[in-house]
Parts: C-alpha cells; structure tokens; sequence
C-alpha cells in the first residue's frame, strides 16, 4: 500500500553541504594519510652527498641529545648510506647529528618529524634525510691590485705603487666537479661552521695602516685581525648535467691606506689565512683561535714596504 503524506508535520533532515568534502579521503582527512600522528620508533637516517648525488656509504654519524653535548649513539651508515639507531624517538625530540670523514664535516639540528598513519604503521622506522659534502681543493689563490699580481711571499711597496690601494683577493676551487662547502653549526663549542676569509698584519708599524673592506676588525696582542665570511656555495663546484650551477670561485675586494707608513722603518707582514670550520665571532672570543675543527684551505703572505 502507497502512502502518500501531503503537508504535517513530516520533513527530511537537513543536511550542511558546507562540510561536505567529496576530496576529504585523498587530502588526508581523518581516514586519510595527510594527519600526522606521534610515534615512537628508530630512526632510519639516509646521508647523501648533496651535490653529487650520491650515497656516503661506510660513515661514522654521532647522535646527540637536544643538549647538543650528550652522546647517545655512534652509527656507521651502510652501502647505500642508511642506517638505523638502536634506540627509539619520541616524535617532537630534538637531536643534533654530526658527520666527519677527513676534512668532510657537517652538523644537523633534527626535530624526530610525525608520520603519516600508513606510514607509521608499514614502517619499523621514523625517516630522516641528512645532507652532506665532500670538500673542494681551494689550491689556487691570487692577490692583485689592479692588473698586478702579488705572488705568495711577494712584497707591496706604499711609495712605489700607491699609499692607498685597493686589492682584489679570488679563491678558486681547482678539485673535481660536485666538491665544495656547507655550512652549519657546532652546539659543543657553540660557533658557526662556515667559511672565512681572515687577514692579519703584524710587524713593526701594523697599527699604521687602515684597512677596509672587512666585516670584522679587532686586534689582539699585537696582531690586527680581519675577517669576512666567504660563501660556501659560491666555492663550490656544483655540475647538473653540463651546466655548472656554481663555478667555485670568490673574490674578496679590500683596500689598504698606508699614508702614515714610515719609511726605512716599518716592515709589516700581510697575511691571509681562509679556513673552513671557522668563525669570526669565535675568534674574536678566544684570542684569534680559528677554531677547534678549523681547516686551512688557502694561505698567502706579503710584505709591506715604503
């Protein structure tokens, strides 16, 4: 029997199409992949040499706790560049890792990330990708002023050449392609990894001459220090393909006043160091110590004369 009802009381319930997501399943809703959920697993960490492309395999890594400072775990990566902590991670826990082979030396701040639901529960492991880099070879510096160059333990002359100068310094990397710098930094000694480019004069007769050209300027005991960060990437030699992203060169531009150099009397020895691992500021803290890890990539001395 049909039943027809015309009018009373009777209606369909209301539906709020402005909830409705058709999408809600594939963008991750709450049967989706996309909320995040806490976990508590081992980290599986994957270090990459970042312009090469390629897997560090057979690399020690340290895991350190948030402060930095306590040592939790050593780890050697495996031949594709992964490998596993023994212990497990709360999702939030913040851990520094750190990476040296040779002269290679990195630093990461890691928060242990969430996982997607499927994720977290395929996976015995949370995943972390650290990257990495193999140093350049920085064998081939020049100093000039103008057209001329100022060989390693040659001289510059006030009287001759000009009391007040201004030099061009480049440094170029002259290793294989996908070598370089990258910077990060240290929490044990609390100072930047980066690149830097220092000068000191000392001698009789430093404190004459004024220099420009440098972010930093101090002086301890008698020796003047300058310094200028250099950037990391600008020496590296990145290849994609045939294209050279970055060519590993820099140059470094600074001037020297040496109008109240005298004469016959004053002999002040120029000095430019370029260290990776370094920091300016550490330096200036800690009596001109380039650093605890500090690596020399360049050097070049000069004589100054009038």
């Amino acid at each position: 029997m049909l039943i027809l009802v015309v009018g009373g009381g009777f209606s369909l319930p209301k539906m709020d199409l402005s909830k409705f997501n058709p999408f809600e399943s594939l963008a991750g809703g709450t049967n989706g992949t996309g909320d995040k959920v806490d976990v508590q697993k081992p980290l599986k960490f994957a270090l990459t040499d970042t312009y090469a492309g390629s897997a560090l395999a057979s690399k020690t890594l340290k895991v350190y706790a948030s402060d930095g400072s306590t040592l939790l775990e050593t780890l050697t990566t495996g031949s594709d560049g992964t490998v596993t902590t023994a212990f497990t991670y709360d999702s939030g826990d913040i851990v520094w890792i750190y990476y040296e082979s040779g002269n290679d030396k990195m630093w990461w701040k890691k928060e242990v990330p969430k996982m997607n639901p499927k994720d977290a529960e395929a996976l015995s492991y949370n995943y972390i990708k650290l990257a990495a880099f193999t140093i350049g070879t920085y064998t081939t510096d020049t100093l000039k002023h103008g057209a001329t160059t100022i060989s390693d333990g040659g001289e510059y002359n006030f009287t001759t050449s000009g009391a007040i100068q201004t030099f061009t310094y480049s440094l170029a990397n002259t290793g294989n392609d996908n070598t370089g710098l990258m910077e990060s930094y240290d929490p044990i000694y609390q100072m930047k990894y980066t690149c830097v480019v220092y000068m000191t004069l000392s001698g009789t007769g430093y404190e004459k001459i004024i220099v420009y050209g440098f972010d930093y300027d101090y002086t301890l005991g008698t020796t003047h220090y300058l310094a200028q960060e250099a950037d990391c990437y600008a020496l590296t030699k990145h290849k994609v393909g045939n294209t050279y992203k970055s060519n590993g060169v820099e140059d470094f531009t600074f001037s020297l006043d040496g109008t109240g150099y005298t004469a016959g009397s004053d002999t002040v020895t120029l000095q430019i160091y370029v260290y990776m691992y370094s920091d300016p500021q550490y330096s200036m803290n800690h009596g001109g110590s380039y650093g605890p890890e500090a690596v020399q990539i360049a050097e070049h001395t000069v004589t100054l004369k009038a």
